[in-house]
C-alpha cells in the first residue's frame, strides 16, 4: 500500500506541520487549515493512487499512471511526487483556484514556465490564504 511508505515519509518531512491522522476508510493524513478559506490538505491512499484534498479549493490524484509498474515501484513514485508537492505547496509556491460557486478548481507550481491557470471571475490562493490576481507571480 502506497500509505506504508508515504505516512513515514510525511511524518519524517512535515512533523511541523501539524499532521494528524486521518479520520476513517483510506483517509490517510491531515494538515491543518493555514488559513479559514483555504482549508485542510487531506490525503488518501486509493489503493493505486493518492489523492491530495485542498480545502473545498480543489484536488489532485498522483499515479504514475503505467501498467509496467509494480506495487512497490509505484508507491515509491507517488511518495515521492506527494512530498514534492507538499514542500511547494507549504512554501507558497502552488497557485490554487477555483470558481466562484465551488463548481470547478485546479492547481499549478509557481515558476514552472506554464501559465494555464484560468483567468477571469475566479478565487485563487497560496496555502497561506487568498490573494489577489496581480499577486500571482510574486509567491516564492
Amino acid at each position: 500500500m502506497i500509505s506504508d511508505l508515504l505516512l513515514p515519509a510525511l511524518h519524517d518531512r512535515f512533523a511541523n506541520q501539524g499532521l494528524q491522522p486521518g479520520k476513517s476508510g483510506n483517509e490517510i493524513a491531515i494538515f491543518p487549515a493555514m488559513h479559514p478559506e483555504v482549508g485542510d490538505i487531506t490525503i488518501w491512499d486509493d489503493g493505486d493512487e493518492a489523492t491530495i484534498g485542498i480545502g473545498e479549493i480543489t484536488h489532485g490524484h498522483f499515479n504514475p499512471y503505467g501498467d509496467s509498474f509494480t506495487s512497490d515501484q509505484i508507491a515509491e513514485r507517488v511518495t515521492k511526487e506527494v512530498i514534492e508537492f507538499l514542500e511547494d505547496l507549504f512554501a507558497d509556491r502552488v497557485l490554487l483556484w477555483k470558481s466562484p460557486d465551488g463548481g470547478s478548481g485546479g492547481w499549478q507550481v509557481l515558476g514552472h514556465g506554464d501559465d494555464d491557470s484560468p483567468r477571469g471571475d475566479i478565487l485563487r490562493y497560496l496555502l497561506s490564504g487568498p490573494i489577489q490576481s496581480s499577486d500571482c507571480g510574486h509567491a516564492g
